[in-house]
């Protein structure tokens, strides 16, 4: 009875904001170690290995997303979201009952179960609450996924300058072990549309090796024997190729890819990949021109900290304020109209940037933040688009295969910016430091993806067309059967 009265009478701001710190523990856990990479760098001296506590977290994350989230629309997406939070509980125990250099490796790869929370919480505000309120929330949960960063990265800072580096791995298990207890109270549960059997894990398994075996290659490029990366990233395409065999035999698959036949759906997904790989890996070069110093040609020689500020306003912007105001031109005008300003913003912003060499520097701030707070209008523009093509009981798959998206091409930009900071280069003093030249060619990728981006919202809001036309028409057809069983 107590169940039935919650599940009815629970509040759509409760369900919110228990899902917004649901969300908070997956940013905060994955940015909360960048801070610590010099502590850990003193405490292990290994800076290589240091790294896989980055790697592991980001390979489990990208793995697991999609299977996690087809499990929570099976078996309940409570259930399932307890579960990731149990498990980031955990990871992070396990990092501060065994600080070693190995015991941090693991914590991390457990808490990248994690990565799952963001497309549970798409299916359980979709269930609570209906279509009708869902590009709202999803708008919300997108923008604490951004501010998540910059505030995980500030409280970790806090943590790790005043008590030390395992003191972040403690406040991430107490942070999540709340939510926990906040999740089992109030969270209503969620309704299963099956059992276990009813998802192919087999699938599911080989689709985690495959999305690990490309992304660890990708991320092993440049730094391991050549023939290794080759190996990986074949051996995972070639196990991807059956995976998408046996999802389209499959009558029950961990992940559909028979949904990518909806155009909404395709789009959706390329826009994430399109956005991670152009847009949010572009970050990158942006740090380096903002600390780089005006000697070199191009820069505005901000410190660290200062950088982290310019970074971390845009985002809280980008987050707070642009994500909310997507759902509101979604509502009002379509989400064509939310993707297309987010595009206009990152291609706006990189023209401004590209004018920072014969202008000021003091563009780099300006054009980078505007093309920040143009990705706060995708991020929270894309789930929305996704979502009028996947039916509800996939709306956790789609949404984590859209993160799964979103993390390979957070694997493979920051490559291709960093090769495209290390073609040209000067030397000041006794370094050796990027060159105009080369940020105006990352400046020109960055606009090339804003046009890109354009170009796939266009695509966007003619499907979205054709589909309101086919359903006018599926509606105006009168029924034939009806009438035939009327005769007889």
């Amino acid at each position: 009875m107590s169940e039935t009265r919650a599940w009815t009478h629970v509040s759509a701001p409760v369900l919110i904001g228990l899902l917004m710190l649901a969300e908070m523990n997956h940013a905060f856990e994955q940015n909360m170690i960048q801070l610590a990479l010099p502590h850990l760098y003193a405490d292990f001296g290994d800076p290589v290995t240091v790294g896989w506590s980055i790697t592991g977290y980001a390979l489990v994350a990208a793995a697991t997303a999609a299977t996690a989230g087809r499990l929570g629309d099976v078996l309940g997406r409570k259930r399932v979201l307890i579960a990731a939070l149990l498990l980031g509980t955990a990871g992070s125990m396990v990092a501060l009952l065994w600080p070693t250099l190995p015991g941090i490796i693991l914590g991390r790869a457990i808490q990248g179960t994690t990565g799952a929370i963001l497309g549970l919480a798409f299916g359980i505000a979709r269930e609570r609450l209906g279509d009708r309120n869902l590009p709202m929330v999803l708008s919300l949960l997108s923008g604490t996924a951004l501010i998540g960063g910059p505030i995980g990265q500030f409280v970790a800072g806090l943590l790790i300058d005043g008590v030390g580096w395992r003191a972040i791995f403690a406040f991430s298990a107490g942070l999540a072990a709340l939510t926990v207890i906040l999740v089992l109270i109030l969270l209503p549960a969620s309704p299963a549309s099956g059992k276990l059997r009813d998802v192919d894990l087999g699938s599911g398994l080989i689709f985690a090796a495959a999305v690990a075996a490309i992304l660890l290659g990708i991320t092993l490029l440049g730094k391991a024997n050549g023939a290794v990366v080759i190996a990986l990233i074949m051996a995972g395409a070639v196990a991807l190729a059956a995976f998408v065999v046996l999802s389209l035999r499959s009558p029950h698959p961990a992940v559909d890819f028979r949904t990518f036949k909806d155009g909404r759906v395709a789009v959706a997904h390329t826009m994430m990949l399109v956005m991670a790989f152009g847009v949010l890996a572009f970050w990158l070069v942006l740090v380096v021109a903002l600390q780089s110093p005006p000697g070199a040609g191009l820069g505005m020689g901000l410190g660290a900290a200062a950088t982290a500020a310019v970074m971390g306003a845009a985002s809280v912007l980008g987050g707070a304020l642009a994500s909310p105001l997507s759902s509101i031109l979604t509502r009002r005008f379509g989400v064509p109209t939310a993707l297309g300003t987010g595009s206009f913003f990152v291609l706006a912003g990189a023209l401004i940037l590209l004018l920072s060499p014969v202008v000021s520097p003091l563009l780099l701030a300006v054009g980078g933040g505007i093309a920040i707070i143009g990705s706060g209008f995708l991020y929270a523009a894309i789930p929305i688009l996704l979502m009028t093509g996947v039916p509800v009981e996939r709306t956790s798959e789609a949404g984590n295969v859209n993160q799964v998206m979103k993390s390979v091409g957070l694997a493979a930009g920051p490559l291709m910016f960093s090769a495209i900071l290390a073609s040209q280069t000067v030397t000041l003093g006794d370094k050796t430091l990027a060159a105009p030249g080369a940020y105006v060619t990352g400046f020109t990728v960055l606009a090339a993806a804003g046009l890109i981006l354009l170009v796939l919202t266009g695509i966007a809001a003619r499907v979205l067309r054709h589909n309101k036309t086919a359903s006018t028409a599926a509606a105006a057809r009168p029924d034939h059967s009806a009438e035939a069983n009327h005769v007889h």
